[in-house]
């Protein structure tokens, strides 16, 4: 969102979203995303902080409600439900009993999960929300250890990385915030995409779950690049620039049935 056309209030408000979302941010990450200046994003950080809603730290600011950030994860959990769930059944589809699958902590797979509570397989997972849906499920459930993130109600951190160093699974489940050409599948938080990226490392065969909405985004980090997706799983055809890639790396494109 273009910053320069938003009144002051219209812009701490999207300063705060950002904020809620990641947990935290930096100032030249929110000036940039926001396009306005370094000063203007810091003058809108003194407003939030003097009511409460954000705590100014080093280099930037993390949000202070953890109940309204919970209530926006809730909301993009919620958001697109019908494409999530025709994702997550396509996606399902490719595991066989029997399979050790590793599921990230992204809002489409946790639809994934829920597809897979009868099945005889072991999930591998840094999501607390995927570990309830899978709580009382047939299969084995392999919760790994980490700092709790309470935005994403994951974990993460050196602990969970540390965790995923001696796991090998057949098939990782995994989303970002944009798919590109160029960048691959990208996210906005580091240490999220840290235990992305380990999850990758250790697994035999490598699935995006991503629907239409992200192609063309790109967020601050590359969690893979298109060459290293062995399957995306989408609820649209990729543009073309993409699918001429994942093509050029024998990946496969499941269009899911709405």
């Amino acid at each position: 969102m273009a910053g320069k056309g938003l009144l002051p209030l219209q812009r701490q408000e999207e300063i705060f979203r950002i904020l809620a979302t990641r947990g935290f941010a930096s100032v030249a990450e929110l000036a940039g995303e926001i396009a306005v200046s370094d000063m203007t994003v810091r003058r809108d950080l003194d407003v939030l902080a003097e009511q409460g809603r954000v705590q100014r730290v080093f280099g930037g600011a993390r949000v202070r409600d953890q109940s309204a950030a919970e209530a926006l994860y809730t909301e993009r959990l919620e958001r697109d439900r019908a494409a999530k769930e025709a994702m997550a059944r396509c996606a399902a589809a490719l595991v066989r009993d029997g399979d050790s699958i590793a599921l990230d902590a992204s809002t489409t797979v946790v639809y994934l999960a829920r597809e897979l509570r009868e099945r005889p397989v072991t999930v591998v997972t840094n999501s607390l929300l995927v570990a309830r849906e899978l709580a009382a499920a047939s299969g084995t459930l392999i919760v790994l250890g980490g700092t709790y993130r309470p935005v994403a109600r994951s974990l993460v951190g050196p602990m969970t990385e540390r965790d995923l160093g001696d796991l090998h699974v057949d098939r990782v489940f995994f989303s970002g915030k944009g798919v590109e050409a160029e960048a691959g599948v990208t996210d906005s938080h580091l240490e999220e995409v840290g235990v992305k990226r380990a999850l990758i490392a250790g697994s035999a065969h490598v699935v995006a779950v991503t629907d239409h909405s992200k192609f063309g985004g790109v967020a601050l980090h590359t969690v893979a690049r298109l060459d290293r997706i062995d399957t995306l799983v989408t609820d649209r055809a990729p543009p073309k620039a993409i699918a001429s890639v994942l093509k050029r790396g024998d990946a496969e494109v499941l269009v899911a049935d709405g």
